[in-house]
């Protein structure tokens, strides 16, 4: 629904701006065709009018010259001026008749009307030759009366061959006048339309998209009050201060914003987990997300566990500026592995889960060459135990026993488990063979000093363990079962005496599965 609101949307806006480019196409098509058409009248008019126009009257002036010069011939005094003044009046007609042809091309009238003058002034020409001749003749009064009378009429006739020029073009330059005042206002309300709806589309257009990016922007802050009600997320800077943090993390936490801002905290992991953080550390400030499981510790010292994915947020250089970390509660699914994995009455691990710690372990310290250490206590006589002081009986002295156990194995690295009946075991690393024992002798001495009464037993007056414990060392460590089977037979060990505590290290190249005793360990009874 959402990806189809939005296809909408980008439909309606693309087709909005398309819209306005078209009208701005159109209004600049619209101005460039009127521009043209504006130049073309434009030459028209330089064409025709002004030409026209100014050309004839250059032949109305020449006319004068031309009427002028043949009273020069008429007053001729000698025969040298009568022949200048021949020669002027010739030259003068030949330049008219060249001009009348030049503006026969450029003439957007009937050209009959230039034929028109052209031809008046050729009926000028034998008027001119009788004058002369007459001069020629020395009948001077004669000629000037023909000069006077016929010559006059006819240059009055070619005056008005031409003044009906002027007129025509006079007449045709108003047209053009009129046609470019009419497209001047043809192009300015076409552009003022073209430019009001350009105008007001784009008012629409951006009056929708601020509508939609307010409406986006509103939606956004809805989302963002959503996650930060209900995510778990909190974005910490390179240095590790806390930069933003939801109210979700801040109630899951129990802490306020204004104390987790700007500080350094590792993702609220405990203090005595900061291993972990810097595991974590090591893999995001590299660029590779870290996902994992850990105990967050809130503000009241409650370990809540989670489920967390660290990422970096990579800067323009693809280098890591800040990390973001989103956490999961999964506190109700550990809850739930716990009750799978711990014994209902000891709360202590199970026997399932030692099956998959032993192997864990196992294949940690073959990796670090470190020394492991299984070891198995069995209670001395607890069936007596039961028998004389009934079940429920023993299983306060196994909750006894379980919980000074799991008060004495502190280090992260140390599990404890009842392995069944009357059982439990210890695995442990880092701890060679005198370290080992002398570490399960306490235990041995701190169970017989819990003085849990045992009138039933052989050996004393309060219940005690013994204890069978294989040290194995780094690479040398053989196969899951083999380190529980070697074990075990340091227990059996055990009890033959009671009340002690027996084993032995496993030399570097021994074979697997073989007992190889380097010392025996010194035991105690009692």
């Amino acid at each position: 629904f959402e990806i189809k609101n939005s296809m909408t949307t980008q439909y309606k806006i693309t087709f909005s701006f398309s819209v306005m480019i078209f009208l701005l196409a159109l209004g600049g098509g619209t101005a460039i065709f009127n521009a043209v058409k504006l130049a073309n009248l434009t030459e028209d008019m330089y064409k025709h009018p002004f030409v026209v126009s100014s050309t004839v009257r250059d032949i109305n002036i020449k006319l004068l010259t031309m009427h002028r010069d043949m009273k020069d011939v008429v007053l001729s005094a000698n025969e040298r001026e009568l022949h200048d003044a021949i020669e002027a009046v010739n030259a003068t007609e030949s330049q008219i008749l060249s001009d009348l042809d030049g503006i026969s091309v450029q003439f957007l009238g009937d050209t009959a009307m230039i034929r028109a003058a052209s031809q008046a002034i050729l009926e000028w020409r034998p008027i001119r030759e009788e004058v002369i001749i007459l001069m020629l003749a020395g009948n001077q009064t004669e000629a000037v009366l023909i000069n006077k009378g016929k010559g006059a009429d006819q240059v009055l006739h070619i005056n008005d061959a031409t003044q009906a020029l002027i007129h025509f073009a006079n007449i045709q330059a108003a047209a053009f006048h009129d046609e470019a005042e009419m497209n001047k206002r043809t192009t300015l309300f076409l552009l003022s339309v073209l430019l009001f709806f350009s105008i007001l589309t784009a008012v629409v257009i951006c009056f929708y998209v601020v509508r939609m990016f307010t409406k986006v922007n509103l939606e956004l802050m809805s989302y963002k009050h959503l996650i930060d009600q209900n995510i778990l997320v909190k974005t910490v800077n390179s240095e590790g201060k806390t930069t933003e943090i939801s109210s979700a993390l801040c109630r899951y936490t129990g802490y306020l914003k204004e104390e987790v801002i700007r500080q350094k905290n590792n993702f609220f992991l405990a203090e005595d987990n900061q291993a972990l953080a810097t595991r974590i550390w090591r893999s995001i400030q590299t660029g590779h997300a870290w996902e994992g499981e850990y105990a967050l510790r809130r503000a009241d010292g409650e370990d809540k566990w989670v489920n967390a994915v660290i990422e970096p947020i990579l800067g323009a250089d693809y280098h890591p500026v800040a990390y973001r970390s989103i956490v999961r509660d999964i506190s109700d699914r550990k809850k739930i592995e716990t009750l799978t994995i711990t014994d209902k009455l000891t709360s202590l691990y199970n026997r399932q889960y030692f099956e998959v710690a032993i192997k864990q372990q196992a294949s940690l310290a073959r990796r670090n060459k470190k020394y492991l250490t299984l070891a198995i206590l069995d209670m001395d006589y607890f069936k007596k135990y039961n028998e004389k002081y009934g079940h429920e009986a023993g299983d306060l002295v196994l909750v006894k026993v379980a919980v000074f156990l799991k008060r004495i194995l502190k280090r992260p690295s140390d599990y404890v488990f009842r392995m069944g009946g009357e059982e439990f075991g210890l695995l442990m690393t880092g701890m060679n063979e005198q370290e080992s024992f002398n570490f399960l002798e306490t235990i041995r001495v701190g169970v017989e000093a819990l003085n849990i009464a045992h009138e039933l037993s052989y050996i004393g007056d309060y219940a005690t363990v013994s204890i069978g414990f294989r040290v194995y060392a780094g690479a040398d460590i053989p196969a899951d079962e083999q380190i529980f089977i070697q074990a075990d037979k340091a227990l059996h060990s055990a009890k033959e005496q009671r009340n002690t505590v027996k084993g032995s290290i496993r030399k570097e190249g021994s074979d697997a599965g073989i007992e190889s005793v380097n010392t025996e360990i010194p035991t105690r009874s009692m």
